[in-house]
């Protein structure tokens, strides 16, 4: 199941390795599961995804609480009906969670407090127990999503306490770092499923963008990167354009979470683009030093003294490429390991000349 659940997730998510690990647990033991964390990292679509993988649409059910969240809409509405004749309250369990093997129950604590109450009496006797009325419940595993940390939660008595406690399960979901590697990852996996124009090599720049803005205030949720990746796309496509050119980034502004550092957009795109066209033009002397190491029918002296002279050529070249600051070690480091093959390969050819 675990296998089936993750490869279904890393086809449209990333860093969902965990959260994979925690709903197979919960799907197969039968234990409730708590996910929480900050906004916009995908928990309801992942949890949907992995549900697919393991239920019907028929066996799962979707609450959304809130604070107009009444204990009638978590039992499956009243029956209006004994309502008016005998002046009871008598639910519609049928139509509620409790008819479903699965339930998922988005942002569970914002519901009042007494349907909080309800609920967790309901899961403790595992039926529905209100006046005469009784109902059990056939629901395996809850699913609750929430942005709160369960600990805060717990503080606020012992009714949220002790429904905290009836999900054994709780993982907080996010990414371990908000760094433009990890940008880049997700909007190389999204890319290609979002409609607008090419994005002709700024992609790397917006994935520094999203982690210059997160550094220097909120963090940029996934799904707003997400969203800033398919406004630049659309920019250029407003714009009459096949391809995404540096202005259409400007439209960044726009989004919620870079109002702060959109005012030093321009600068910051342009010092982003400096970056990207050295690291393009380092990758390509990387590249290019691979290529230039001889192969193993490449051994006798003559090929190794014209690759010693290559190699030496190639030293020359590197020292003029101009990169920013943060790639100078690592030309340094490829210009040294560059030297060093070029002297071994001149003590190889002398000692491989036969006398």
């Amino acid at each position: 199941m675990y296998n089936n659940i993750r490869t279904r997730l890393e086809q449209d998510f990333i860093r969902c390795e965990e959260l994979a690990r925690i709903l197979s647990l919960a799907f197969e033991s039968g234990k409730n599961v708590l996910l929480w964390g900050p906004g916009g990292h995908g928990k309801s679509e992942m949890v949907a995804a992995a549900l697919a993988c393991v239920a019907t649409e028929n066996e799962i059910f979707v609450q959304s609480f809130g604070e107009g969240m009444d204990e009638a809409t978590l039992w499956g509405g009243l029956d209006f009906r004994a309502l008016e004749e005998r002046k009871v309250l008598i639910y519609h369990p049928e139509n509620s969670f409790l008819e479903k093997p699965f339930a998922v129950f988005e942002e569970m604590f914002d519901a009042p407090a007494s349907v909080l109450l309800g609920l967790k009496d309901t899961m403790t006797a595992r039926k529905l127990r209100k006046g005469g009325q009784q109902f059990s419940m056939k629901t395996k595993v809850i699913v609750a999503i929430t942005n709160k940390n369960p600990e805060e939660v717990a503080d606020l008595g012992p009714a949220a306490a002790a429904l905290v406690e009836r999900f054994p399960l709780q993982l907080k979901v996010e990414w371990p770092r908000y760094d433009a590697a990890d940008y880049l990852e997700l909007f190389r996996k999204v890319a290609p499923r979002l409609p607008g124009a090419d994005l002709n090599g700024s992609v790397a720049v917006l994935a520094e963008v999203m982690a210059k803005a997160s550094a220097d205030g909120d963090v940029i949720s996934p799904r707003t990167a997400v969203h800033a990746l398919g406004i630049v796309k659309t920019a250029a496509a407003i714009r009459g354009s096949a391809k995404v050119e540096k202005s259409d980034l400007l439209d960044l502004r726009f989004l919620p979470g870079l109002e702060d550092f959109s005012s030093n957009l321009r600068q910051e795109l342009e010092e982003a683009y400096k970056r990207a066209s050295a690291e393009a033009a380092l990758v390509a002397a990387e590249n290019n030093y691979r290529n230039l190491l001889p192969s193993s029918d490449e051994q006798t002296p003559i090929k190794l003294m014209q690759t010693h002279k290559r190699l030496l050529s190639f030293v020359d070249e590197l020292a003029k490429l101009v990169v920013t600051d943060n790639l100078a070690e690592r030309r340094k480091k490829l210009r040294e390991a560059a030297q060093t093959k070029a002297a071994e390969l001149l003590i190889q050819a002398v000692a491989n000349v036969r006398v």
